[in-house]
């Protein structure tokens, strides 16, 4: 399976008229962000735990690789996680609105993460985490 295959589960379900089901949009779409990064730093071989700390370690590893754009896909990261969080456990959410608009502006930061994921140095973004893999022992 593709990561990328989240992200077409979360087209199809961001404009439901079932709550949940727009829910689940903004899930997929962070698991597709999420495990891309995951699956990019395999392949460098960098492994991360499957609990809620490799969540928090993909984001460093973006935020502290030296790459500017890689701090923005860590801030990027690091948000839809925060939507995907408040979807996934907060019934009634004091900080999102899970409508139709919200939703699919949430679909799209995801088809841009991978779009500017894409288009980074992927070979400078590997020494770079490797550099700050070195320097913390992580």
């Amino acid at each position: 399976m593709n990561a990328k295959d989240f992200l077409e589960v979360a087209k199809k379900l961001q404009n439901s008229e079932v709550e949940a089901e727009r829910r689940t949009a903004i899930s997929r779409a962070y698991y597709a962000a999420f495990n891309y990064v995951k699956g990019f730093l395999k392949n460098e071989n960098i492994a991360i735990l499957k609990d809620a700390s490799g969540h928090k370690k993909a984001y460093y590893y973006l935020l502290n690789s030296g790459l500017s754009e890689a701090r923005k896909l860590a801030d990027d990261l690091d948000n839809l996680r925060d939507v995907r969080n408040d979807a996934d456990y907060e019934l009634i959410s004091p900080k999102h609105k899970f409508d139709k608009l919200n939703c699919g502006l949430t679909y799209r930061r995801a088809v841009k993460f991978f779009e500017n994921f894409e288009q980074i140095d992927h070979k400078n973004l590997s020494k770079g985490i490797w550099e700050y893999k070195k320097k913390t022992n992580n």
